[in-house]
C-alpha cells in the first residue's frame, strides 16, 4: 500500500544557518525537469576530472551539486536569512541560488528534505511483500536455503 498525501501547497524548509526557504513540492516533473537541467549543465561545464583513484567520487560531487543548482532555481519561490555581501536580503535568482547550494551543508540539507516526503511514500511501499498477481512477484530469493528451484527470472537476469 502506499498513501498519497503528497504536499501539494508550497511549504517551508528550514536548513542550517537560519536559512529558511518557501518551495514548491517536488513532483515527478519537477523531478525530471531538474535531473535533465543537471545533465546538461555537467556537459557544458566540461571540466577535466582529478585522477583516476578520485574520479568516481568527483563525479558524484559534480552531480550533487548540479542536482542541488538545478532544484533549487525549480523549486525555490522565497527565502530569508539569505543576504548579498553589503548585508541586504538576496533575491532569489537563478544565480544567488546557485551561490547557496554552493555551501555544501545548505545544499545536503536541501536536498534530504526537498526529497523527504518522496522518500517517505517510498518507504511505505517497502513493507508490501511479493505478490503473485503483481510486478514484485519477481522478488529475489531472500532465504538462502531456498536453493536454485526457487530461483526467480529476476536473478536468473543478475547472473
Amino acid at each position: 500500500m502506499i498513501r498519497l498525501d503528497l504536499p501539494r501547497e508550497p511549504l517551508w524548509l528550514d536548513l542550517p544557518h537560519g536559512v529558511r526557504l518557501l518551495v514548491r513540492p517536488l513532483d515527478t516533473a519537477t523531478d525530471a525537469a531538474a535531473r535533465a537541467t543537471a545533465v546538461t549543465d555537467l556537459r557544458e561545464r566540461g571540466q577535466t576530472a582529478p585522477p583516476a583513484a578520485a574520479k568516481e567520487s568527483w563525479r558524484a560531487g559534480q552531480t550533487k551539486d548540479a542536482l542541488a543548482r538545478a532544484l533549487g532555481q525549480l523549486t525555490i519561490l522565497d527565502w530569508s536569512g539569505v543576504l548579498l555581501a553589503d548585508g541586504s536580503p538576496a533575491p532569489v535568482t537563478a544565480e544567488s541560488v546557485a551561490l547557496l547550494m554552493a555551501i555544501p551543508k545548505i545544499a545536503t540539507a536541501f536536498l534530504r528534505q526537498i526529497y523527504a516526503p518522496l522518500d517517505r511514500l517510498a518507504a511505505e511501499g517497502e513493507g508490501c511483500g511479493a505478490v503473485s498477481d503483481g510486478t514484485s512477484v519477481a522478488a529475489p530469493v531472500i532465504v538462502a536455503s531456498a536453493g536454485a528451484a526457487d530461483a526467480t527470472a529476476a536473478d536468473a537476469a543478475h547472473t
